[in-house]
């Protein structure tokens, strides 16, 4: 692939750039960065990643500049799953600043979680939103927007009960969402009924632990039997990947089905979890060459604007995977850092 870092580089700053433009605009609820959600969130997070890769100190600014404008708004944002996603941002803000008011938010919406967050049967993390409680069900979404905070700021805290409920929350989406037969994750499974509802492998769903679980064996060390169980389920849900990508190196949104339409956000999700994997050794060489036909693909859908295309609208769980294939495509706040995690990593092969 001829692409050089600088060019790379130009890329992810209109990226950036056009989402915090078009942000401030707030025209789009999904590219609004004014609101405290699991869109920005991820948002942030990716604008983050590259600011430690560039060392650019705009977006360095910008970050810190969110967050303190919407910190003395805490009573008035409601806590659940998708909410703690910016937390995620914040707790390595705090690495860079030692700021202890930044250390004390994440500390008191952490113990939150373990303390008072409806679990499921099982002690699962249950998947409440602003919308529905969503009585007894985990989603493959909760791993990225709440888990993995709840791993880093267990890292910077040294607090054992953050790390280990970081890890129980990987172990048990991964027994009741991974598929035995093909290695892909279901979005969701209810231990009312007991049963992953449509039994979905949606493309982005998936991604969120293709992505989740590389961040977390960087977050903290695991017991060795823990970490052979969470990485021989992110290998197996590679292998996967390898069989379902699409010859423009996109994935389907419903990965194993080709009559559903191919999405940038997850296939940018994939890619990035890829990357990493290689480069950190967790998988063979032979899965840079499916990474990089993924960079290619994912590449093609970031126009001129810098506005990523065809990423699917927000998505709950649902009983059929018709729901899957008639959610709209659009420009989003995740696309666009979904993409900026993958070209970030991508940064790091070149």
């Amino acid at each position: 692939m001829e692409n050089s870092k600088a060019l790379i580089e130009k890329q992810c700053e209109k990226i950036i750039d056009t989402l915090i433009d078009i942000g401030t605009e707030g025209t789009n609820i999904l590219l609004n960065m004014n609101i405290w959600d699991w869109s920005q969130g991820v948002a942030l997070y990716g604008i983050y990643k590259y600011y430690k890769y560039s060392r650019n100190t705009k977006y360095f600014d910008y970050l810190v500049d969110w967050f303190e404008s919407k910190m003395p708004g805490e009573a008035g944002i409601m806590k659940n799953v998708n909410t703690m996603a910016p937390l995620l941002t914040l707790a390595h803000l705090y690495e860079d600043t030692q700021k202890k008011s930044y250390l004390d938010f994440c500390v008191r919406w952490a113990q939150w979680v373990v303390d008072e967050m409806p679990k499921t049967d099982e002690g699962g993390i249950q998947h409440i939103t602003i919308d529905s409680p969503n009585t007894q069900q985990i989603w493959a979404d909760t791993l990225f927007m709440t888990v993995l905070f709840l791993a880093k700021i267990g890292q910077i805290t040294d607090n054992k009960v953050f790390k280990n409920e970081a890890v129980k929350q990987f172990l048990i989406h991964i027994k009741y969402l991974q598929d035995r037969k093909s290695g892909l994750l279901y979005h969701g499974w209810n231990f009312n009924g007991r049963h992953n509802f449509g039994e979905a492998l949606w493309c982005r769903g998936n991604c969120w632990f293709t992505a989740g679980a590389m961040e977390l064996i960087d977050f903290i060390e695991l017991q060795p039997c823990d970490r052979d169980f969470i990485l021989d389920a992110f290998r197996a849900q590679c292998n996967a990947l390898k069989t379902y990508q699409h010859e423009s190196g996109l994935f389907h949104t419903l990965v194993d089905d080709t009559t559903s339409y191919l999405e940038t956000s997850g296939s940018a999700g994939f890619v990035y979890g890829l990357l990493k994997g290689v480069r950190r050794g967790v998988l063979d060489s032979s899965f840079e060459a499916v990474a990089l036909k993924g960079v290619e693909g994912v590449m093609k859908e970031i126009g001129e604007d810098g506005i990523v295309t065809n990423a699917s609208y927000g998505t709950v769980v649902h009983m059929t995977k018709e729901y899957y294939k008639n959610i709209r495509l659009t420009s989003t706040g995740y696309g666009q850092s979904l993409t900026l995690l993958m070209l970030t990593e991508y940064l790091y092969a070149l």
